[in-house]
């Protein structure tokens, strides 16, 4: 049951007691702590629906906590006040599961707000879980996909027996398992031995048999020396004899080459950036292509997604304001239909309520340009990582 108790932690006693003054006259009942172990500690002894927590505090900081409530108090919700609101922090802060980051100053009605959605967000997923208990219950309780009455049911107005009797038609049986036991002729478990109760006479039929197909097995050529499929002369050879430089100037087949394919290639991520400034797109693929990365760009939306439709990819950066669909609506399509693929979204005009929203539908990372070279290659490597 929601009780909407609040519990509030920030080292300044000000922001505690100014927090609980607004939201108890909002009718909830709000407890203070004026650091994260006390927090801890509060949370050991009692049930809180909210926890609002300040970032900057000595000994254990806000994002820790946040960490730790989500580890062992995952059932509470977390909301953010902060006087030192950046991009990087209101990310991390959601990408742990914050539901709001509210900078400081702040309204009275502008945290009432926050809080009262945060309630409301609260109820609504208490009764999406009871929804889904009951429709899984009901489920696990009907007879079968095609005789859809509660078992229960129809045992309280008829019998445990005739509620046995009734056809589970799809419902599928485990398979009985075949007895075997071992034979000494064919040096195997046998299903044979078990229902004549006597081992065969001379060669053993199933052994005989593997023999038989293994005669019409044709032999395969090792030819992991060869050139080329249509150029079946002996690599080694060649190069003793016209040396490597020679070599890797033949002319060779689609087919990649049986001996020395991939043996001087780096391994390589392969990356999508879409952005309508060219000169962005060249920048990071000058960069990232320093990181054995193979960087491919996409001018607009329509261009991404038919690059998106031929080709699968390791990472792909996504630039905020573009003609077309822009960044949030690109990402939205993206993460819908590859899920697993990490997108990082890079803009010019960041604010941490973009970074936010960009987080909470699916974005890795959030860079602000312009960013360094070294910030573009460590966030790139962590999320292929």
């Amino acid at each position: 049951m929601i009780t909407e108790k609040i519990l509030v932690v920030d080292d300044e006693s000000t922001i505690c007691d100014s927090v609980k003054k607004i939201l108890s006259r909002k009718g909830f009942l709000v407890e203070n702590s004026l650091n994260a172990d006390q927090a801890i500690e509060m949370m050991k002894a009692n049930n809180y629906d909210l926890l609002i927590t300040d970032l900057m505090m000595p000994k254990t900081s806000g994002i820790e906590l946040i960490e730790m409530v989500k580890k062992h108090y995952p059932e509470i919700d977390v909301m953010v006040i902060t006087g030192y609101a950046s991009i990087e922090t209101a990310v991390k802060a959601t990408k742990l599961g914050a539901l709001d980051y509210i900078p400081k100053p702040f309204t009275p009605d502008e945290l009432a707000e926050k809080v009262q959605k945060a309630v409301e967000f609260r109820k609504i997923k208490e009764t999406i879980k009871k929804e889904t208990k009951t429709e899984k219950n009901n489920k696990e309780d009907k007879i079968d996909v095609d005789m859809p009455f509660s078992e229960k049911e129809v045992t309280e107005a008829t019998s445990k027996e005739y509620a046995n009797k009734l056809t589970r038609s799809d419902t599928t049986t485990p398979a009985r398992k075949s007895k075997t036991a071992f034979c000494n002729l064919g040096q195997r478990e046998c299903r044979r031995l078990v229902l004549t109760g006597k081992e065969c006479e001379g060669e053993c039929p199933i052994v005989k048999k593997e023999k038989e197909r293994a005669k019409l097995v044709k032999k395969v050529e090792h030819t992991e020396n060869l050139m080329d499929v249509d150029m079946p002369f002996n690599l080694s050879e060649l190069e003793s004899a016209v040396g490597a430089e020679y070599l890797d100037c033949l002319d060779r087949s689609d087919w990649p080459r049986a001996a020395l394919y991939g043996k001087k290639t780096k391994a390589s991520h392969k990356a999508l950036v879409i952005d309508d400034e060219p000169v962005v797109c060249q920048s990071l693929r000058k960069i990232l292509s320093k990181q054995s990365f193979n960087v491919e760009e996409a001018f607009s939306s329509e261009s991404a997604e038919k690059k998106l439709q031929d080709k699968k990819y390791d990472l792909i950066f996504v630039d905020l304001k573009m003609p077309g669909k822009d960044g949030m609506e690109m990402l939205l399509s993206i993460k819908a239909k590859y899920p697993n693929t990490p997108v990082i979204m890079i803009t010019g005009y960041a604010s941490i309520e973009t970074a936010i929203e960009a987080t909470k539908l699916g974005a890795y990372e959030f860079l602000s340009k312009p960013f360094t070279p070294e910030e573009l290659n460590k966030v790139a490597l962590e999320a292929v990582a």
